[in-house]
C-alpha cells in the first residue's frame, strides 16, 4: 500500500473527473474542484462521439493551400475572427509551422498511442460508474460530397490504418442503405468500425463523479484563482478566499487551465478552438449513428434529446460572444444533408482547448514537481479523458506509463 496523500484536480469535466477517479482508485485522498456542475462546459455540448480514430490534427499539410477557400468559399467549416488576430498571431504562426508534414506525423503517432487506448479506459470506468446505459456501439460514419474530396482524403485513411484504426470504404449507394434519411448528396465515404458514442455526455460525467463521491471522494464548486509553491512537494491551492495545501495539484481545466495564476505554472501556448452545436429536438431517430460531413467540418449525432449537429472551428478567444453566423451555417449544412430535419431547437457553444501542435499537455510542471498538467485535448477530450485520467495517476505514482509521456511533456515549448 502506498501512504495515502492529498491531491486536488482543478476541472470537474471528462479529462479532470477521470484523473479524479484514478488517482482515488490508486489509493490517494483526492478533491475535484470546479465552478461549474460536472460536465457542464465544454464536454457538455460536444459530437458526443468517443472517436477513437481521431488521430488527424486540424493542423495538416493540405491546410495552408486549402485555407483561403476554407475561410471565404462558401462552405466555411473555418471562421477566424479579425479582432482577435493580433492576439493569437503567435499561437497561430505556430499552428501554422505544425502544418508541415513531418511535424503532422509526429503528431499522428502520438495521438494514436493514446487512442489505442481510449476505448478500453473509457469503458471500464463509464461501466464501473453505472453509466453504461449511455453507450451507443454502432461505428460512425464519414461522409465526402464528391469523389475529388474522398480521393483527396485516402491518404490520411491509410495513415489512420496504420494507427490501427478498424476502417471499411462506404460507397454512395451504401450510404443510403445505411443511413436512408440523408440526402443522395454524398460520393460515399468510410465507416469507423470501433467509433462508439455517449448518448449523453454531461450526464456520464455527473456519474462518474457521483461514483467518486460515493467512494469517499470531495467535490468541491469553487474557482481556483492560483496555485504557489509550499515547499519541496506540495503546493497551495486559492479559491474564493480559501486555500488548501495538498502533494499535487492537477490541472485539468481545458481552455481556462492557463487563467490560474501562480510562479509554479509554466507559461504554455493554449489557445482555443470554438465549437458550437444545434440542436433539432423533433428528430432523433434520423440517424443511426453519427456521421460526419467531411467537407462540412462537422457531425450529426442522435443523442438523449433529438439530433445534435455540432462541430467547426472558430478562433476568436473564450471571452468573445457567440456568432449567429456559426449557426446559420451549421444549421443550413445540416439541413443539406437531412432534408426532413424539423424546427431547430437549443444552441451552444464551446471551447476546445488547444495547443499549436494539437497534441496534449501531460506532465509535470518545469516549476514545481507537485503540478501536473493534464489539459489541450483539442476535440478529443471526451476520446481521451480516460486513459489521460491513467496516464497522470501512473505519472503521480512513477509506475511504468500506459504510452510513453514524452510527447506530452509540456517543456516541448519551453526551449
Amino acid at each position: 500500500m502506498k501512504p495515502e496523500s492529498k491531491l486536488l484536480v482543478v476541472g470537474a469535466g471528462m479529462v479532470g473527473s477521470c484523473c479524479a477517479l484514478h488517482l482515488q482508485r490508486a489509493g490517494h485522498k483526492v478533491a475535484l474542484i470546479d465552478p461549474h456542475p460536472p460536465g457542464s462546459q465544454t464536454s457538455y455540448g460536444n459530437a458526443a462521439t468517443v472517436a477513437t480514430y481521431a488521430c488527424i490534427p486540424v493542423n495538416h499539410p493540405k491546410l495552408l493551400k486549402s485555407l483561403p477557400r476554407l475561410l471565404c468559399g462558401p462552405e466555411r467549416p473555418l471562421s477566424i475572427s479579425p479582432a482577435y488576430v493580433p492576439r493569437m498571431l503567435p499561437w497561430l504562426l505556430s499552428f501554422l509551422r505544425h502544418c508541415r508534414r513531418e511535424r503532422v506525423d509526429q503528431t499522428i503517432s502520438a495521438l494514436g498511442a493514446l487512442l489505442r487506448h481510449a476505448e478500453d479506459t473509457t469503458l471500464a470506468l463509464v461501466q464501473s460508474a453505472g453509466a453504461g446505459d449511455f453507450i451507443r456501439r454502432n461505428g460512425t460514419l464519414y461522409l465526402y460530397s464528391d469523389a475529388h474530396s474522398r480521393l483527396a482524403a485516402q491518404d490520411d485513411i491509410a495513415r489512420r490504418r496504420e494507427q490501427g484504426m478498424s476502417i471499411t470504404e462506404v460507397e454512395a449507394d451504401a450510404v443510403r442503405e445505411l443511413e436512408p434519411a440523408l440526402a443522395p448528396i454524398f460520393a460515399g465515404g468510410i465507416l469507423y468500425n470501433d467509433g462508439f458514442q455517449l448518448s449523453d455526455p454531461q450526464q456520464v460525467i455527473m456519474r462518474l463523479v457521483d461514483q467518486f463521491a460515493r467512494d469517499g471522494g470531495e467535490v468541491i464548486q469553487d474557482r481556483v484563482d492560483r496555485i504557489e509553491s509550499a515547499g519541496l512537494d506540495q503546493v497551495t491551492v486559492h479559491f474564493s478566499g480559501h486555500s488548501r495545501t495538498v502533494h499535487h495539484a492537477v490541472i485539468a481545466a481545458g481552455a481556462w487551465s492557463t487563467r490560474i495564476q501562480g510562479a509554479v505554472l509554466d507559461r504554455l501556448p493554449l489557445d482555443t478552438e470554438r465549437g458550437y452545436h444545434v440542436m433539432f429536438p423533433e428528430n432523433p431517430s434520423a440517424l443511426s449513428r453519427p456521421v460526419g460531413l467531411a467537407d462540412a467540418g462537422l457531425y450529426l449525432s442522435p443523442v438523449d434529446g433529438g439530433l445534435r449537429a455540432a462541430g467547426t472551428v472558430e478562433l476568436a478567444g473564450l471571452d468573445a460572444k457567440p456568432n449567429p453566423k456559426r449557426l446559420d451555417y451549421i444549421e443550413q449544412a445540416a439541413r443539406r444533408a437531412l432534408p426532413s430535419l424539423k424546427q431547430r431547437g437549443d444552441t451552444w457553444l464551446g471551447f476546445r482547448p488547444t495547443f499549436p501542435d494539437a497534441l496534449p499537455v501531460i506532465s509535470h510542471s518545469s516549476k514545481h514537481p507537485s503540478v501536473v498538467y493534464a489539459f489541450g485535448h483539442q476535440h478529443v477530450g471526451l476520446t481521451l479523458g480516460a486513459v489521460t485520467g491513467k496516464l497522470v495517476q501512473q505519472m503521480i505514482d512513477r509506475e511504468t506509463p500506459i504510452v510513453d509521456p514524452t510527447p506530452y511533456r509540456a517543456q516541448r515549448f519551453l526551449n
